[in-house]
């Protein structure tokens, strides 16, 4: 029964995902979110209590998806560095393959920051965030990087792939791959402390 369930509300899920894309937020009522997913309006009120109810549930889902996509594959890897990489990498890699994802979060972030409780998604998605504070504490305490405020630098890197993110909505013309090995080229002499043979060079 809770797989049904979850099943179901997956598929508003996307359906909303799809009214948003195509009308907007403005343009997104739980009446055509209704007809989109072929179900009665009553259904979608059940599951998500109304229209910001199930705004938060996208929001929610979105960061859902891309952390099972992005911190499990980087988890797996011994290397902090290595880590950090992967999550900017991935995060582009999950993104190009879920564009119409992102257009709706670009939607709801154009019209719901501020005020609303859902802002916390959009700007780092905070368990990321809190991921990525302690992938760099990790690398700080095993000497491998520099010394610096771990929540600074997490909210640099997730603030600068965000915007990229959200850039690449707007013009699918810019090149992901390449915003990533940029970005990771700035952060990396500031994070990671030199190789030991490189010490050895300088001195």
């Amino acid at each position: 029964m809770k797989s049904l369930e979850a099943k179901r509300r997956r598929h508003i899920i996307d359906c909303t995902i799809a009214v948003l894309v195509r009308d907007g937020v403005a343009g997104t009522s739980l009446s055509r979110v209704a007809s989109e997913a072929k179900v009665a309006k009553g259904i979608i009120c059940y599951y998500f209590g109304s229209k910001d109810g199930l705004f938060d549930a996208v929001l929610a889902g979105v960061h859902e998806r891309m952390a099972e996509a992005v911190v499990e594959d980087a988890e797996a890897l011994d290397d902090e560095w290595q880590r950090v990489s992967a999550f900017v990498t991935g995060h582009l890699s999950y993104v190009k393959k879920h564009r119409a994802e992102v257009l709706a979060l670009r939607h709801l972030a154009s019209t719901r920051a501020g005020g609303s409780e859902v802002s916390d998604h959009l700007a780092v998605w905070r368990e990321q965030k809190d991921w990525l504070v302690g992938t760099l504490t990790a690398g700080q305490d095993r000497g491998a990087f520099k010394s610096f405020d771990a929540g600074v630098v997490a909210t640099a890197i997730s603030g600068a792939l965000e915007s990229g993110l959200l850039q690449w909505a707007h013009d699918a013309t810019i090149d992901l791959d390449l915003y990533a090995g940029q970005l990771l080229d700035l952060f990396e002499p500031g994070v990671c402390e030199p190789a030991p043979e490189a010490q050895l060079a300088s001195a």
